[in-house]
């Protein structure tokens, strides 16, 4: 018998909700006491299902962390930026929205981005999700500057390793975190600074 399409979504809705719960519970988890001190059974005992389920939907705790790089890009809201991008021909809009995409990895998801920092040095699974993270940060900067380029704008040859560096957490932190910037102010300065290094 074939499931009708309401069904399915239902069933899809409540997969996805599964795995959203499986992931903030590690989330909080990982934070709390680490990634190498949290075993599965805990990580289901706080999202509330068996380990069984984690291992069905992740395989290991190395997946359930690599997970976590995925929920930062949903939260971080860069699917919507990604399309956002796709309809401008304003260089200095793109740039913005690489901005924009900075503030709001930070802002929304610093403690998954401070967990992976601290964690890359001294384990190898953490290294490789957080090598992950940046392959994916470096790639969607890319597509932005691509697109930056097919408006017939001169951009910058190392625009991509520039622009990678600016957003990088070490700039945000000297910033909001040392020298206490609102997000707004380190938004805007990011803007000002990739429009006039990177556009010639």
């Amino acid at each position: 018998m074939t499931d009708l399409p309401g069904i399915v979504r239902l069933r899809d809705r409540r997969e996805a909700l599964t795995l959203h719960t499986i992931l903030n519970a590690a989330r909080r988890l990982f934070a709390a006491s680490g990634y190498a001190r949290t075993p599965i059974r805990t990580i289901a005992e706080q999202a509330g299902v068996s380990p069984q389920t984690i291992y069905a939907h992740f395989g290991s705790k190395a997946g359930v962390l690599a997970g976590l790089v995925d929920l930062m890009d949903e939260e971080a809201g860069f699917p919507d930026l990604m399309a956002e991008a796709a309809e401008l021909t304003d260089p200095v809009e793109l740039l913005g929205l690489l901005a924009r995409a900075s503030r709001q990895a930070r802002e929304r998801c610093g403690d998954i981005v401070a967990m992976l920092a601290s964690g890359a040095a001294v384990d190898p699974q953490i290294a490789a999700t957080q090598a992950e993270g940046a392959r994916r940060n470096r790639l969607g900067v890319q597509m932005v500057l691509d697109r930056v380029r097919a408006t017939g704008h001169p951009v910058d040859p190392r625009a991509t390793d520039i622009a990678v560096a600016l957003m990088s957490a070490g700039v945000h932190d000297s910033l909001v975190t040392d020298s206490g910037w609102s997000y707004d102010d380190y938004q805007a300065w990011l803007t000002h600074t990739l429009v006039s290094t990177l556009l010639r």
